[in-house]
C-alpha cells in the first residue's frame, strides 16, 4: 500500500544516503586508493603499458615467462587487510 510505499523509499533514501557519507569518508582517508594504487602500478611500467597499449600479446608474454625472464612468484594483494579496512568504515 502506500504506507509502505513511503516507508520503503524513505529506508531506501536513508541507505543510499549512509553509503555516500561512507564514500566520502574512504575517499578522504585515502588508505584505500594507496593500496589499490600499489596493487596495480605495474601497469605504470613499461612492461605494463606495452601489454595495455597492444605492444606486447600474451604469446609473448608466456614465452617470457617460459624462458625464465620473469619474477613469476607470487604477491599477495592484502584482499582481507583492503575487506577489513572497508568493513571498518561500513561499521561506524
Amino acid at each position: 500500500d502506500a504506507e509502505d510505499l513511503f516507508h520503503g523509499h524513505i529506508g531506501g533514501m536513508d541507505v543510499c544516503a549512509q553509503g555516500l557519507l561512507i564514500a566520502e569518508k574512504m575517499i578522504t582517508d585515502g588508505r584505500l586508493k594507496a593500496a589499490v594504487d600499489a596493487r596495480y602500478a605495474g601497469w605504470d611500467s613499461a612492461p605494463g603499458q606495452d601489454i595495455l597499449q597492444g605492444r606486447r600479446t600474451l604469446d609473448q608474454l608466456a614465452e617470457q615467462v617460459l624462458a625464465g625472464n620473469a619474477d613469476v612468484a607470487p604477491v599477495s594483494g592484502r584482499q582481507e587487510l583492503l575487506e577489513n579496512l572497508v568493513n571498518r568504515f561500513c561499521g561506524g
